[in-house]
């Protein structure tokens, strides 16, 4: 075992050896050094052994502190190892990596940089405003010229509506006349409006958008937003029935609107039974517009005694017949048979009443009514013609025997029935045998509106009229004329009525010789006039309950019963009340005009002519 002496000797030995060759392999790169390191590091190295030793091994040998903080260097490294370096570490090393500053900002700053931030989202969001708002002006912009170019593509307007079963306004025909009453614009206008390109298709849409609704009630009331006045007993009148004074005169275009008003009292009762699959106009009993209804009845009797006979005959609704009286009485509404009969209990005894409530609900079972439209099957009113026949005392046609038509997939006026997918209505009428033509004027006071039709026409066909119910009578007309050269009896009728008079007129073909109609709503004669120079022997009040029961409807009738005169009292005793501003009574102006009659013959001006000068024009005039 070598001795502490031996041992330091080697170790000393080694160093020496250790530093020959350190400066051997240093020489070639001391003459790169400077002169001064040669010089420093000569005399380091000119230094003793025991000295070379002594500094070596106190470079080599650390001191406890030395020691203590190596301790606390590697055991950090360990924990780094363990668990990798912290967030401050990693800021530091990439801080370190490209030269970047450490230190955090100051408040200022932070300040700064917020409201530089905020400017900048602010000034981003104004930016995108502003962009979707000159895309939406463009937009607008196009639809707008969209607009005008299908506005004006004429060749892209519909004529009939299949989704709607009618035939769409037709452009009007221009003549002085219309043009310098306004007649023409208005009618311009209303077709421009009802014949909108692509809208067939807009209204599909409408429709399958409502069927998306979701699950629909079983029952639905549309409107109603009204109460029925309570039913006095029959013949009482009421001592505080509305003063409301009526027209004389009324203009083309507020006829048109007034007949408007009248059919909106369809939609402004309607209760859609999902289970029976149908749509019922209700019947709201007004105490004022009833007593004006009758009062105008009755002074049409009383201007035709002795000249016509003059019978009333008012329809029930769909509802009346076809809904039991517990549902009717829920629903807050009149019982139509009872009001019937209170109608016509204020009638004068020269109006002659016409039983129809019970003969329609003697065959209720039957295919009475429409379940998609508020009018009435042709069979409907062959009942109620042969109610009138047994009241007039003749035979009625034999009806069934009559060729039938039939037009399946008929969707009427009643909008909710198609939305709630009802089955479609069969429409089925009948051709009179006497005849099938008649001539019409679609206005009554125009020379150039005259034309010719069938009285029940086929509509069959693929380019037909979408309205199945137009086949009666060809629709609507203000003036009508059929002559039935199977008849030679020299009879003759006036039927003034609505739009169920239009089966109804066709029925009655086969009892007259001639048959003339008026459609109150837009007709502009005279009544009277016209009874006298036709020889008028029956003249026919025919009215729904939910027309009659409306002040429109007496004051459109007014019209045509006094043509230039109006009633200024309602709800008083018919024979009392006063005519215009002249103080005339209702036999007074029987007398007038009896005597205007007789001047005129003696003086060879005919009947024609006083139409003609009291503003009215007759069948052959126009």
């Amino acid at each position: 075992m070598p001795t502490p002496r031996k041992r330091q000797s080697s170790i000393i030995r080694g160093f020496q050896e250790e530093a020959v060759r350190s400066s051997r392999s240093g020489r070639s790169a001391a003459s790169d050094e400077p002169r001064s390191s040669r010089s420093a590091r000569t005399a380091s190295d000119s230094s003793s052994p025991r000295e070379s030793v002594r500094r070596k091994a106190r470079v080599d040998k650390p001191s406890p502190r030395e020691d203590a903080r190596t301790a606390r260097e590697n055991a950090n490294e360990r924990v780094r190892a363990t668990r990798g370096p912290s967030p401050r570490e990693s800021a530091r090393a990439n801080n370190r990596t490209t030269g970047a500053r450490t230190a955090e900002p100051s408040p200022r700053e932070s300040a700064r940089n917020a409201r530089s931030s905020s400017a900048s989202r602010a000034s981003l969001q104004k930016q995108t405003i502003s962009q979707w708002r000159l895309w939406g002006v463009r937009a607008v912009a196009v639809v707008m010229v969209l607009g005008c170019v299908l506005g004006f593509a004429f060749f892209l307007r519909p004529t009939t509506s299949e989704l709607e079963n009618r035939t769409l306004t037709t452009f009007p025909t221009i003549t002085p006349e219309t043009f310098l009453d306004g007649t023409f614009t208005s009618d311009v206008s209303l077709w421009y409006a009802d014949t909108f390109p692509l809208r067939e298709q807009l209204v599909q849409a409408n429709l399958s958008l409502k069927n998306l609704y979701g699950v629909k009630p079983q029952e639905q009331l549309i409107g109603g937003n009204r109460t029925s006045d309570e039913l006095p007993p029959e013949g009482v009148r009421t001592e505080t029935a509305a003063t409301r004074e009526r027209p004389q005169n009324v203009s083309a275009p507020e006829a048109r609107q007034r007949a408007a008003d009248i059919e909106n009292q369809i939609t402004d009762g309607m209760y859609v039974d999902t289970n029976a699959g149908a749509v019922y106009t209700l019947y709201y009993f007004d105490q004022g517009a009833t007593e004006a209804y009758v009062d105008v009845i009755n002074d049409a009797a009383d201007l035709l005694e002795g000249k016509a006979e003059v019978y009333s005959i008012i329809l029930p609704t769909n509802a009346g017949i076809m809904l039991d009286d517990e549902t009717l009485a829920r629903l807050g509404v009149a019982n139509q048979e009872q009001a019937i009969d209170y109608y016509y209990s204020l009638m004068n005894d020269n109006v002659i009443p016409v039983e129809t409530f019970d003969a329609l609900k003697a065959h209720d079972d039957e295919y009475l009514y429409f379940r998609t439209d508020h009018h009435w099957q042709q069979l409907g009113a062959y009942y109620v013609y042969e109610s009138f026949c047994k009241t007039k005392g003749i035979e009625p046609a034999p009806f069934f025997e009559w060729e039938e038509l039939s037009f399946p997939n008929y969707y009427g006026e009643y909008q909710p029935a198609e939305d709630n997918g009802f089955e479609a209505d069969t429409l089925y009428a009948r051709i009179p045998q006497g005849t099938n033509e008649m001539e019409f004027w679609e206005y009554d006071t125009r020379e150039n509106t005259h034309d010719y039709g069938p009285v029940v026409a086929d509509l069959s066909g693929p380019d037909s009229d979408a309205n199945k119910y137009n086949c009666f009578v060809c629709t609507n007309r203000p003036l009508s004329h059929i002559h039935n050269p199977a008849v030679t009896d020299g009879s003759s009728c006036l039927i003034i009525k609505d739009s169920f008079g239009n089966p109804f007129t066709a029925v009655m073909v086969d009892s007259y010789e001639d048959i003339y109609t008026f459609d109150f709503r837009f007709c502009n004669q005279s009544l009277v006039s016209f009874v006298e120079k036709y020889g008028i022997q029956d003249v026919i009040f025919e009215n729904v309950l939910m027309f009659a029961g409306t002040y429109d409807c007496s004051e459109l009738l007014s019209t045509i019963v006094y043509p230039d005169k109006h009633i200024d009292i309602e709800g008083a005793d018919s024979a009392k009340m006063t005519l215009g501003v002249d103080g005339e009574t209702v036999a007074e102006v029987k007398a007038n005009t009896s005597a205007g009659s007789a001047a005129s013959a003696s003086s060879g001006e005919s009947s024609s002519d006083v139409a003609s000068n009291s503003g009215e024009a007759s069948p052959e005039e126009v």
